[in-house]
């Protein structure tokens, strides 16, 4: 009959703790959307793959140092050391390690001490023995010790969200990085560029005094009018205010990449004009998509955050189970008159405490933010994944039409230079027409434009393929073989 009794309240106990573990589980209802779609996107970036594309040792990490000037190297030198935008990804790593020390924290127990001494005088109503008007001391000191149970993985997984968010920091810190570096080269080969299109506003200003010369010769000798002196003294203004506002340009881009450094005006007056060019033969690798998603900071800091945001869901279910903490003091508590150490005064205890969830509504609403959160980051995921394959995509497209184009402009600019030639000696010559003159002068002009145009916009494209690529890569693929043929 006794084991009936112990075996029936055993099935029922285990019951009971069945029960209100079920009913502490996470609703079923609550649950993910979105899905990562990295692989889709990857397998329908076939216009990435063509024969075209060739394997190539792209720069990694201080790519720049190869484009072969040392005061774009000092530029970026001091970019990443002084500017606000590097300062900020700093602090924000900062601010995840932080928060990984703190979730690690929650693992160790916590151990205080205290001491306090009180003196109190007791009323009629406080005096349990209704006499009132008592005073007394009391004295105390120990150690409190408390620790809570991680029975279902709930701190493992808030810890293993702030890794992932730490991990993702480093990342972003990394992106700050390459968008700074390649800020200040784009920067710099506009510079550059500025200068050959002050350059080409100096020759077309030197080209319109020539006409104003001549224009003036032909006059002393009667062979033309002096409206026609006016309109070359006309075109000779007009080039210099273009030239005025090409070096505007000039001294603005010194400014802006004073900005990019941390540094304030005065910095763009040690600035000289730059010697750098970017290649134009670059070879781009024949698989970009799986360098793409190796490469790119974005892509890789936003796959973190999905992995930190399905912990934070896992987390957010544990709540629902049962919590087991443990607490205990062990002191000394005595009032006046005994030995604070004695026996009487010694105190101790031990407080094992379990909390059951009933009313979780607000647990409910905690893992449906969390699940929103995860939605959102894979949406965020996806979207990056998107932009960065349209970047590269961009990028190839561009640099194969400017390089088709560039061929054009430059048998234009000849043709136009030949055409310019021509006509100003035959109007030295007193055979043609100052209207020719100025029609081949300007047609010149807009050939060079373009085609100096054309040259920065080739190189701007390929540092932005640069920036597109996660800052460009190694293809040890096909580094590995040549190695082995030259150890043969």
């Amino acid at each position: 009959m006794l084991r009936m009794k112990k075996n029936s309240y055993f099935l029922l106990s285990s019951l009971t703790i069945s029960l209100v573990l079920a009913g502490c589980s996470a609703p079923d209802n609550i649950r993910t959307e979105n899905t990562l779609s990295d692989s889709t996107l990857l397998n329908q970036s076939k216009s990435l793959n063509t024969s075209v594309l060739s394997s190539a040792d792209w720069p990694q990490q201080a790519w720049w140092q190869k484009l072969g000037d040392h005061h774009l190297n000092e530029l970026i030198t001091e970019s990443l050391k002084n500017s606000p935008d590097m300062q900020l990804a700093s602090a924000r790593l900062a601010q995840a390690n932080a928060q990984v020390a703190a979730a690690d924290s929650q693992f160790d127990p916590s151990l205080t001490a205290d001491a306090n001494i009180r003196r109190s005088r007791l009323s009629r109503l406080e005096d349990y023995s209704g006499e009132g008007n008592r005073f007394g001391t009391s004295r105390s000191m120990g150690l409190n010790f408390n620790y809570s149970f991680d029975l279902w993985g709930g701190k493992r997984a808030v810890w293993a969200a702030s890794v992932n968010n730490q991990k993702a920091a480093e990342i972003d810190q990394q992106a700050a990085r390459i968008t700074l570096s390649t800020s200040i080269v784009k920067t710099y080969v506009q510079l550059a560029n500025a200068y050959a299109l002050e350059d080409l506003a100096k020759k077309d200003l030197a080209r319109t005094q020539g006409i104003v010369e001549i224009t003036d010769r032909l006059l002393k000798n009667g062979l033309t009018s002096e409206d026609r002196l006016y309109t070359a003294q006309s075109g000779e203004a007009g080039a210099k205010q273009a030239l005025k506002q090409r070096s505007l340009t000039v001294a603005k881009l010194k400014n802006a990449l004073s900005a990019l450094t941390g540094s304030g005006p005065d910095r763009a007056l040690n600035i000289p004009r730059p010697s750098v060019s970017v290649q134009a033969d670059f070879n781009l690798p024949q698989n970009l998509p799986a360098s793409l998603l190796s490469h790119r900071p974005d892509i890789t800091a936003a796959r973190w955050r999905v992995e930190a945001a399905s912990k934070q869901i896992d987390a957010a279910k544990t709540r629902f189970y049962p919590d087991f903490n443990l607490s205990a003091m062990a002191g000394f508590k005595s009032v006046l008159g005994d030995a604070v150490f004695a026996d009487v005064s010694q105190s101790w205890n031990v407080t094992p405490a379990i909390s059951l969830p009933i009313f979780t509504a607000d647990l409910k609403a905690n893992l449906m933010s969390k699940t929103a959160d995860y939605d959102a980051a894979v949406a965020q995921y996806n979207k990056t994944l998107v932009t960065a394959l349209s970047d590269v995509s961009d990028n190839v497209l561009s640099l194969k039409s400017i390089e088709q184009q560039l061929q054009d402009a430059k048998d234009s600019m000849v043709l136009a230079e030949k055409s310019y030639q021509i006509t100003e000696k035959r109007y030295e010559a007193g055979m043609g027409s100052q209207l020719e003159v100025l029609m081949a002068e300007q047609q010149l002009l807009q050939a060079e434009s373009v085609f100096t145009a054309l040259k920065n916009s080739q190189q701007a494209t390929q540092v932005d393929l640069i920036q597109s690529l996660g800052g460009g890569f190694t293809d040890n693929q096909q580094s590995a073989p040549a190695n082995n043929n030259q150890n043969s």
